[in-house]
């Protein structure tokens, strides 16, 4: 008796996890099938005669020789030479000025007064300073005679010869900071003493930048405007650490301002040798046309030729675009359609069989033309990432799984193909998928 009951309870236990793993089972078969519904790509499906009238053509992805080109930012820039920053070699106040932000000035040009008594001191100073010159010059002509002669005393001579270097070296000192302001000590004159100066503009360009107003003090330590000279403005371009190994100079450059629509050209002139911290290199372009026109720091965007390189590509006419991505259609199966299901025969088709079997040896011809009229075929949509195009070819970037040669793709036609997905999608076509 305790065997038979032994053997009752094992039998539950074992019915009982029998049932537990039919029922975990079930859904996980499920969530499998829904996982490959959600990524099946969108197919279309075409009969012999739409494949037909849409004049469908197959090939393959090919290999080509593209100029390949890498897409950068960057913005107008004018070299360190055509950019001045004014400052007052003495401070002072703004006595008068006509700077304005976009105001064309010429070398030389005045662009601000400035009002300072040490101005005048200074003037004061040289003018003194020469006139004691004089008397030394001619004192030390003087000594130098007689100490020929053997008539004065040598230290009296030597003492002589030590003021007049002095007054000459602080002569010359003198004279250079008066021509710091634009002062020629040469034409300066006791009744041309005057407490101003003017600052003037070292180059031709355009006022960017007025930091002043009349009245205020500035001194040398300030900036009273910056002056740009936009008659040689080159490109800026920012290009990502992985592009960098790909970077020549002499390669061509095509770049368009955010504020036109004009393609405009230049060349790589010189290469950054230092990652910044955004891990990017700058590049420094010439452009081939110079446009005095153009304003620096203007933002762009630019397309770097790297030249030919062999690339994965596809005919034009086979990418599509669509939802602000690009595609290509693939050949993904071709069968003949059979309407209806496929069933067993019953007594009645039985009995025809010998004879259906017979008028279809005599309808052979028909029986293979509407064969071919059943022919099916499906085409699936596969995204890619499009390149540099040329010669009717683009580069393309295919998905990892993507078997190149035993895969076909629609060379021509693919657009009446998106026509009549999206036909299907909206229930013009109960073949379509």
């Amino acid at each position: 008796m305790n065997s038979i009951i032994k053997l009752s309870l094992s039998c539950l236990v074992v019915s009982a996890m029998l049932v537990s793993c039919g029922k975990k089972d079930v859904p996980a078969e499920k969530s499998t099938e829904e996982h490959a519904h959600e990524e099946h790509a969108p197919t279309v499906e075409l009969t012999q005669d739409q494949y037909t009238m849409a004049g469908i053509e197959l090939g393959a992805v090919e290999t080509k020789n593209l100029s390949s080109v890498i897409k950068v930012n960057g913005m107008l820039d004018a070299p360190p030479q055509n950019v001045v920053s004014m400052s007052p070699r003495i401070g002072g106040y703004i006595r008068s000025t006509s700077l304005l932000q976009g105001l064309r000035v010429r070398k030389g040009q005045t662009i601000a007064v400035l009002e300072h008594q040490d101005v005048a001191t200074l003037q004061q100073e040289f003018l003194e300073t020469r006139s004691r010159l004089e008397f030394a010059e001619a004192e030390f002509k003087r000594q130098e005679a007689l100490q020929k002669e053997n008539i004065n005393a040598v230290k009296t001579f030597q003492q002589t010869a030590a003021d007049y270097k002095s007054l000459q070296s602080r002569f010359a000192s003198l004279k250079q900071r008066l021509a710091l302001i634009g002062v020629n000590g040469d034409k300066l004159r006791d009744n041309d003493v005057s407490a101003t100066y003017s600052i003037t503009s070292p180059i031709d360009g355009y006022v960017a930048e007025v930091n002043v107003t009349l009245g205020q003090f500035v001194s040398p330590n300030d900036v009273v405007c910056r002056i740009i000279n936009t008659s040689h403005v080159h490109a800026e371009l920012t290009v990502f650490e992985r592009d960098a190994p790909k970077l020549r100079e002499g390669q061509r450059v095509r770049f368009t301002l955010v504020n036109e629509t004009e393609e405009r050209t230049a060349k790589v002139y010189l290469i950054g040798r230092e990652i910044t911290k955004d891990r990017t290199v700058r590049v420094h372009a010439h452009l081939d046309k110079d446009d005095g026109r153009l304003v620096p720091n203007t933002a762009l965007k630019a397309l770097i030729e790297l030249g030919e390189q062999s690339v994965t590509a596809v005919p034009n006419a086979a990418l599509i675009s669509a939802d602000g991505k690009d595609y290509i259609f693939v050949v993904a199966e071709e069968h003949h359609h059979e309407d209806g299901e496929k069933h067993e025969p019953n007594e009645k088709e039985a009995a025809h069989k010998d004879t259906d079997h017979k008028e279809g040896e005599a309808k052979s011809d028909e029986h293979h033309e509407e064969h071919e009229h059943g022919k099916r075929f499906t085409f699936q949509m596969v995204e890619v990432k499009r390149g540099a195009s040329a010669g009717g070819f683009t580069e393309v970037q295919l998905p990892e799984n993507f078997n190149r040669t035993a895969t076909k793709i629609v060379v021509s036609g693919a657009y009446s193909l998106l026509s009549q997905m999206k036909n299907a999608e909206g229930g013009g076509n109960e073949h379509g998928h």
